[in-house]
């Protein structure tokens, strides 16, 4: 028997989405959240294993698109993050 998590806080991701005031973030964070939602709720695939709080991504995802510059240049090929740094 196989068990699956549940997509939480759902309606709060919503409302946090359509506050977000950089049309470009918006955007971006809301294209990954209807993906999401679509692949678990309308195809079935890839359900995740553990409940996922949905609210607590989305917030992450605006901090992390919001960052258009850095998206920018990783589109453009640059290695860009400290991560990097170390030839890791």
């Amino acid at each position: 028997m196989s068990m699956h998590g549940t997509l939480l806080n759902c309606d709060e991701a919503v409302q946090f989405i359509e506050q977000i005031q950089d049309s470009v973030t918006k955007n971006l964070v809301n294209m990954t959240f209807v993906h999401l939602v679509k692949t678990v709720h309308l195809e079935k695939r890839d359900l995740p294993k553990s409940d996922l709080d949905m609210l607590f991504l989305v917030t992450s995802l605006k901090d992390f698109f919001a960052e258009h510059d850095v998206i920018a240049r990783t589109l453009a090929g640059e290695k860009v993050g400290a991560w990097f740094e170390d030839g890791i």
